[in-house]
């Protein structure tokens, strides 16, 4: 495994390419945390962090008793109303400016072409916004998107034009279904102590999220980095008795 990425994020995509190239189709079991960890010759700690991550995102489901199953993709277990993360602070009420960083065609990494689900060599719009909200940085992102087969690889850098990634999809034609995504938390880097104005040690919250299209296929991959202090998630819970 490559020494410059978390160990459990490395294992993590090796699980989810047995899942994407149908190795464990849906409603198999896969094999326990001990097996797992023999297989790969890593930490338990590290499984269960990796297999976590892939059932917050919707991949695998636990059951009680039994283990864990690689779930149905067209159909999660939870969720929730899904926004655009500019649209959830403007739901909010906070007066947001979504400034674009960065925005080009490149050819998508192994990682993230395995959520994805296209070739490592594909060309994929990549786009790298910060959102201030009276001039104080809420939160940046990096999007890696399936383009619509209109988009031009020659994409003009206008702000307006990305202000949405939801309406830019919308606005070409591809509606927005579903996503998953998971919440870890980290130390800022020395990039976000710059952009957020904060004092190490300090905390962000890292969000990586995948969102689908009507059909149940992805089409952006997303990083978006938060202070701890700046980000609050809401969520309706329901106790269904069995």
């Amino acid at each position: 495994m490559r020494e410059s990425v978390p160990l459990y994020q490395q294992l993590k995509s090796e699980l989810l390419d047995k899942i994407l190239s149908g190795a464990w189709p849906p409603g198999e079991q896969i094999p326990s945390e001990a097996e797992l960890a023999s297989m790969y010759d890593v930490s338990r700690t590290t499984v269960r962090q990796a297999v976590g991550d892939l059932v917050a995102a919707g991949f695998i489901v636990r059951r009680q008793g039994k283990g864990s199953f690689v779930a149905d993709l067209d159909h999660p277990a939870t969720s929730t109303t899904l926004y655009g993360f500019a649209e959830e602070l403007r739901a909010a009420g906070l007066p947001v400016d979504v400034r674009l960083d960065a925005i080009e065609m490149r050819a998508c990494p192994d990682d993230i072409a395995r959520w994805l689900r296209v070739p490592g060599s594909k060309q994929v719009l990549y786009i790298e916004r910060t959102a201030f909200v009276d001039d104080l940085a809420y939160f940046h992102e990096r999007s890696y998107l399936v383009p619509p087969f209109q988009v031009s690889s020659r994409m003009a850098p206008d702000p307006k034009l990305y202000d949405s990634i939801y309406g830019f999809f919308e606005q070409n034609g591809v509606r927005i279904n579903s996503g998953s995504q998971t919440i870890s938390a980290e130390l800022a880097d020395p990039d976000d102590c710059a952009r957020f104005g904060l004092r190490p040690p300090a905390a962000v919250l890292c969000i990586e999220r995948i969102t689908r299209d009507e059909s149940g296929a992805p089409v952006e991959y997303s990083l978006v980095r938060y202070p701890s202090d700046r980000y609050q998630l809401r969520v309706q819970l329901l106790r269904h008795p069995h």
